[in-house]
């Protein structure tokens, strides 16, 4: 199957890559006019891109079968606070176990069979919270590339005897997931337009973006 976006005979989007791909252009368009007026006359082409980081839970297999609320609803439903809960970020300082980071290696290198740059992987506040973040990409291909990190997270779960929960609130007194869409304008040239330079305000593209 070829990558496909929907339009009607009149034009409008009928799918939610339509008007992405319109957005990025208007982007496109509006940037180098903004460019021209400070003075680029370099730059060919304005890009959106994004690394959106993805964060997750991870609940041991023999744990989440005895959860009738996970089984059903894939969340929790009950229950009471962590006894050691987010006090002094613990979690998040503290060295990734070594079963985690066997599990976040299988991950990884499933992501790399399908070209997805996944780099950074690190704890999050929550207990048994964790995240992944892959390279700046084409913000339409970085889009693309999370639903296949999504679904690749819950098969190398399933394959390793885990369960990967992407809860948003899991209690009131826990950190929830989510994603975090870091985004930038990049330049065909090489330039990154939200990068403030060693003089942020002198720099007029950087301001102005």
């Amino acid at each position: 199957m070829h990558p496909t976006a929907f339009a009607s005979y009149t034009g409008e989007g009928l799918g939610q890559k339509t008007p992405l791909l319109r957005s990025m252009e208007a982007v496109n368009k509006q940037a180098l006019r903004v460019l021209r007026a400070l003075g680029n006359k370099s730059s060919k082409k304005v890009t959106a891109t994004m690394g959106p980081e993805q964060e997750y839970f991870l609940i041991d297999k023999e744990w989440f079968d005895q959860r009738l609320d996970l089984i059903s609803t894939g969340r929790t439903l009950f229950g009471a606070p962590s006894p050691k809960g987010q006090e002094l970020e613990d979690q998040y300082f503290g060295a990734i176990k070594d079963r985690i980071s066997g599990f976040m290696r299988d991950l990884d290198l499933e992501l790399w069979k399908m070209g997805i740059p996944s780099k950074t992987k690190h704890n999050e506040v929550a207990p048994a919270q964790y995240e992944m973040a892959p390279m700046f990409e084409t913000i339409n291909v970085a889009a693309d590339h999370n639903q296949l990190v999504m679904e690749t997270l819950q098969k190398v779960a399933s394959a390793t005897d885990w369960f990967v929960c992407f809860m948003k609130n899991p209690s009131p007194e826990s950190n929830g997931s989510g994603k975090h869409n870091n985004w930038s304008l990049a330049t065909d040239d090489g330039q990154n337009l939200l990068d403030p330079g060693k003089t942020p305000h002198e720099n007029e593209q950087f301001l102005v973006s």
